[in-house]
């Protein structure tokens, strides 16, 4: 499974497969890709992983099974047609018949590492890619090879296009409706391609609020929130970090928020990120500086938030007391002055 690039479960979704031809040879272009940055270890688990995940593979072909390549990663010019292999295998005791298609690959809300649902057409490097076949039907412990083509548009934009070569296992193969039961397995490797010309690293913070829960006593603690979207606005994928810090009126009780290393954000997608700080004190005014920093990029952004934190049931328990001292002071000089 160390091949594996991705995998997930996905509830209520029908699939309607090709229907299955004989695959066809692809010769590779004459051209190598280059060597492209690889993707980050720090990116989380592909969706849900299934519990028989392990049940079949997708990984990109290697005649030396030591050592081979965990993802597909090319660099290539505008007008290319690139051939390569995957191989998807059959671990499993029983012969199993699986869809093979190429998708394009998105961030979940939490940052996770997704693909487009089967049904959704892709419109990026999933669409580049010509399988030779799109359905197999393989005998337990058994693979097989396919040759397939990255046709690169004359237009398409520099920077980083990111996608997946997926196979689905296939229920009935019988059914001409999809796989059945409403419930479709599938893995995949990773497709990342980089098209030459200028890339442009950019990164902006949306939705950037804080809220603060007051203690009723003004010299206890209350709960900050810090809720914000970050959001890679350039052409190539960022895994950046983040640094947050909240400190008081005049920088009083400053406290800092552990870093938070962000998941691989791939061009225009976001990530919601929503952090809790214990122990904050009601120093009047609040404010929360955020620093996003990806420095292989050079990318830097800073975003600064204020709140008011004003105990103010405390505030109000005190005015109270005020009050109420003020206008017995004035009622016992009225009586002193009726007494004279």
């Amino acid at each position: 499974m160390g091949a594996l690039a991705l995998s997930a479960v996905v509830l209520f979704g029908a699939f309607t497969p090709a229907s299955a031809i004989s695959p066809t040879s692809i010769s590779p272009a004459s051209i190598s890709p280059a060597a492209v940055t690889p993707p980050s270890d720090s990116v989380p688990a592909d969706e849900t992983a299934p519990p028989d995940a392990g049940a079949f593979a997708v990984r990109p072909y290697s005649a030396d099974s030591v050592g081979g390549r965990d993802y597909f990663i090319y660099t290539l010019k505008t007008g290319t047609v690139y051939g390569d292999k995957v191989t998807v295998s059959n671990d499993s005791d029983q012969e199993a018949t699986y869809a093979v298609y190429a998708t394009d690959a998105v961030n979940t809300n939490d940052g996770s590492f997704s693909l487009l649902r089967e049904e959704d057409k892709p419109k990026d490097v999933g669409s580049w890619v010509e399988l030779g076949a799109t359905q197999y039907t393989l005998k337990p412990h058994t693979e097989v090879t396919i040759p397939f083509s990255v046709t690169v548009p004359n237009d398409a934009i520099s920077g980083d296009h990111v996608g997946a070569i997926v196979a689905q296992k296939i229920a009935d193969a019988s059914n001409p409706n999809g796989i059945g039961l409403n419930v479709r397995v599938r893995v995949g490797a990773r497709l990342y391609v980089r098209i030459e010309g200028a890339t442009n690293p950019s990164l902006a913070v949306d939705s950037f609020t804080m809220s603060y829960d007051a203690p009723a006593n003004p010299f206890g603690t209350g709960t900050a929130h810090v809720n914000y979207t970050l959001t890679n606005t350039g052409n190539v994928r960022l895994t950046p970090m983040a640094t947050l810090k909240l400190a008081g009126i005049f920088g009083l009780g400053e406290k800092n928020f552990p870093d938070r290393q962000i998941p691989e954000l791939l061009p225009g997608n976001s990530i919601q990120i929503a952090e809790v700080m214990l122990g904050v004190k009601p120093y009047l005014r609040l404010t929360a500086d955020l620093d996003i920093t990806a420095p292989d990029e050079a990318v830097a952004v800073h975003s600064t938030i204020t709140q008011w934190a004003i105990p103010w049931l405390g505030v109000a328990v005190v005015a109270l007391i005020i009050v109420a001292l003020i206008v017995r002071s004035i009622v016992k000089r009225r009586r002193r002055r009726a007494t004279a």
